[in-house]
């Protein structure tokens, strides 16, 4: 799969801080990444086709951002399940290059969101599958007033960090679990469960010491110099 390709926001929010705070997010990203390739970004919001809607007033697959979430959601837990949605967003019929082609997805949702079936944490706050989409969900993050700009920056960038492949699974201090692979230093890319406490933490660190360690920073820049390379 390519490294660079349009890079497609929706929501279904619309809030003005929400928004400022992702493409703030990807701002910061790229400027991390001294990428020197263009990284196309286009916002289609709120997503919906003109023609969204069946004749009976359903919801038609892919048209949609109603859809990825209702298609994901769990009626029992009044969740959305996470691995769903990302498998949807990996399957759209988008991806045909004969359509948009091939390109990044970055969903941000106000629906809690869990981690499928199985899951042993109650939610999950931002999850990414490699190379393809990420999708992430304000429901937790919202819980401390005057927030929601500070929080989701950070949970955009770790998630686009994710989705970019970081960190480097070859590295010998890499940990995983069931929700992907992490740093342990001081960084974005260390592990998060509890909302809001952890991203209040993550925060914290990212405006005082830097968003990525140094070996998160270095992986970063490889992916990019690797993407770069895809052109010459």
């Amino acid at each position: 799969m390519r490294k660079i390709k349009p890079l497609n926001l929706m929501d279904n929010k619309g809030f003005w801080p929400e928004k400022i705070a992702i493409v703030d997010a990807i701002r910061e990203v790229l400027t991390l990444s001294e990428c020197t390739c263009s990284l196309p970004v286009r916002d289609y919001g709120h997503y919906r086709d003109p023609e969204w809607r069946g004749e009976e007033n359903d919801l038609l697959p892919y048209r949609s951002v109603d859809w990825y979430v209702y298609d994901a959601l769990s009626e029992k837990r009044m969740q959305v399940d996470c691995r769903r949605i990302l498998k949807s967003f990996a399957e759209e019929p988008w991806r045909d290059e004969k359509m948009l082609g091939d390109h990044y997805d970055l969903f941000v949702m106000q629906e809690d969101m869990f981690n499928g079936a199985g899951a042993q944490r109650d939610y999950v706050v931002g999850r990414a599958r490699g190379l393809t989409a990420a999708v992430i969900s304000t429901h937790r993050l919202e819980t401390m007033w005057g927030m929601p700009y500070s929080y989701l920056k950070t949970e955009v960038m770790r998630q686009l960090c994710f989705m970019f492949g970081l960190p480097n699974m070859d590295r010998e201090d890499v940990h995983a679990d069931e929700n992907g692979h992490y740093c342990p230093n001081r960084c974005i890319l260390r592990p998060a469960h509890v909302a809001p406490d952890d991203w209040d933490r993550l925060t914290e660190d990212r405006l005082t010491t830097g968003a990525l360690c140094g070996s998160c920073l270095d992986d970063l820049r490889r992916f990019f110099e690797q993407a770069a390379a895809e052109g010459d």
